[in-house]
């Protein structure tokens, strides 16, 4: 599920759902309307066509230096990234109107012959693994903040306090070549796992995102209360949500011998009862009117869902992923509930859950010396005045190119 948020006016967010294939991609483009929306959504289209056009496993070209030693399913989701970021990276170079435009992208490909998820990723987009009750971030963003802790990681809150904000350092698009991280687990009957952009890591916290699968184990309720959740918290970025559960097939749970039991509604007169005499000449009721229930599309308050996003929300009939036994198991949707209802509006636990608190940073410890101040090169865009970082080719706030 995607959202424009409450202070952008395009959504520049792209989701691929392609179970059939075990994958599952959320991009988050840059650069502005028309640039970063078509980044994005170029970028998920190549993911999409190198996993079709390597069904049967082989890659093309020879395995480069740094993934000769990944496993051979993890080396298909660097190959497809790779391969997204050089068509980005093209257009980019191309078509004026789209110059500079960029993406970020993490993609999951879920493999239940080996039962492993494969997490690929560049930028600031994550995934996060729900175990046993327990969140981990599965990726790590490549963000300016980031980078500086990996060179001093005893920083002070001041000293990151200081550093600018939403400053990324990799990204689709940027040069013909990207460094990409990968991370391979195994699954677990039971796991969940949440693909989303920025917009909606910036906004939620961990806690808060845990919070919301304990009051709800349906994929699209959850996808709705987190997006609420973080409009609720001010909605500045446009945002995403893809969760992938990873659940047994209902025939693996039954015995070979297992019989379905009876569970129609009898009359009367079939039971093996005496009957009073005042029901001895009654009519048998009228059998309940079947009604089949569709699932009900998500209400978008008034924009255009992609096409990608209405197989999530159930508009269209959904595919089928293979469990980790190996068997089938259907991703059905299931109609909204009033407790979802009730959640959205912000009453009840859901009210809690919005909110709490998003865990302060880690204190540096008083005893080590004070150190100077980090000095970092910045700019502002002359169309907006956001804050930049010097080398950036877009500002990150309006899409405006930096000339210069």
């Amino acid at each position: 599920m995607t959202d424009v948020g409450r202070q952008r006016k395009h959504n520049e967010d792209n989701v691929l759902v392609k179970s059939e294939l075990g994958l599952f991609v959320v991009a988050d483009g840059m650069g502005g309307h028309n640039a970063g929306n078509v980044a994005s959504a170029l970028a998920t289209k190549s993911l999409d066509n190198f996993f079709e056009a390597t069904r049967a496993g082989s890659l093309p070209g020879p395995v480069p230096i740094d993934e000769q030693e990944l496993d051979p399913e993890a080396r298909r989701v660097v190959a497809a990234i790779r391969k997204a970021n050089h068509d980005v990276f093209v257009i980019s170079n191309t078509y004026t109107q789209h110059q500079g435009m960029g993406s970020t992208v993490v993609a999951a490909f879920v493999s239940t012959e080996t039962e492993q998820i494969h997490v690929g990723h560049v930028g600031d987009s994550r995934c996060y693994r729900i175990r046993h009750g327990e969140i981990e971030q599965l990726t790590k963003d490549h963000s300016l903040i980031n980078d500086a802790l990996a060179l001093k990681p005893d920083l002070s809150q001041d000293e990151l306090a200081r550093l600018p904000k939403n400053i990324i350092t990799r990204a689709l698009g940027m040069k013909d070549a990207v460094k990409v991280d990968i991370r391979s687990e195994r699954i677990q009957l039971g796991d969940v796992f949440l693909l989303c952009s920025d917009g909606l890591s910036g906004m939620v916290s961990e806690q808060q995102m845990l919070d919301v699968f304990d009051i709800t184990q349906d994929p699209r309720e959850a996808c709705e209360l987190l997006i609420a959740m973080a409009n609720e918290a001010g909605g500045t970025d446009n945002i995403s949500a893809l969760i992938v559960s990873i659940q047994p097939d209902a025939a693996d749970e039954q015995p070979d011998d297992f019989e379905l039991e009876d569970t129609r509604p009898h009359r009367l007169d079939e039971l093996d009862v005496a009957l009073p005499p005042e029901l001895a000449e009654t009519e048998p009721p009228a059998a309940a009117e079947e009604i089949e229930l569709g699932a009900a599309a998500s209400p978008d308050g008034g924009r255009i869902v992609p096409q990608p996003i209405r197989a999530i929300v159930g508009s269209e009939p959904l595919g089928q992923v293979q469990s980790a036994s190996g068997t089938l198991s259907r991703m059905a949707a299931v109609p909204f509930t009033d407790r979802r209802s009730r959640a959205a509006a912000g009453s009840g636990r859901y009210a809690a859950v919005a909110a709490a608190a998003r865990p302060p940073l880690k204190e540096a410890p008083s005893s080590k010396p004070a150190r100077r101040p980090t000095e970092v090169r910045v700019a502002r865009c002359a169309h907006c005045q956001h804050e930049l970082f010097i080398g950036n080719r877009f500002c990150v706030e309006c899409g405006a190119p930096i000339n210069g």
